[in-house]
C-alpha cells in the first residue's frame, strides 16, 4: 500500500507492532513459570517503541492537523491507545493473548482506515 511521505516513518513502525503482537503471544504461550521473566524482559522494549510512537501520532493528529479530538476515527485511535497503554501497565499475563490481538487490531484499523481517512482529508504528501 502506497503510504504519503508525512506518514510512512509511522507506518514502518506498525510493522514492529505486528511482530510485537506475535511475540505477545509467544508469551502467552510459553509455560507458566517462564512467562514472567519473558514478560519482564520484553515490556521495556515495548514501553520504548509504541509508547513514543503512540505520543507522536497524537501530537502530530491532533495538534499538527489539527483533527478534531471528537472525529469518530481519532476517538477510536486515542481509546486504543489508552487501551494499549494498560494492558502494558497490568502486566496481566493472563491476559497477553488479548493484548496481542489488540495490538494487531490497531495496527490495521490506522493501516486501513485512520490513515487513508488523513491522507484524503487533509491532502497529505
Amino acid at each position: 500500500m502506497k503510504r504519503s511521505l508525512t506518514l510512512t516513518p509511522l507506518s514502518r513502525e506498525h510493522h514492529q507492532a505486528l511482530v510485537f503482537s506475535k511475540r505477545l503471544k509467544e508469551i502467552f504461550n510459553a509455560p507458566s513459570d517462564k512467562q514472567l521473566q519473558q514478560w519482564l524482559t520484553f515490556k521495556p522494549l515495548l514501553v520504548a517503541a509504541l509508547l513514543p510512537h503512540f505520543e507522536e501520532e497524537e501530537r502530530y493528529f491532533l495538534h499538527e492537523l489539527g483533527v478534531s479530538s471528537q472525529h469518530h476515527l481519532i476517538q477510536h485511535m486515542l481509546q486504543d491507545h489508552q487501551s494499549i497503554r494498560d494492558y502494558i501497565d497490568a502486566q496481566e499475563l493472563d491476559k497477553l493473548s488479548v493484548f496481542a490481538d489488540l495490538l494487531k487490531a490497531h495496527v490495521r484499523f490506522e493501516e486501513r482506515e485512520l490513515f487513508p481517512w488523513l491522507e484524503e482529508t487533509y491532502a497529505l504528501n
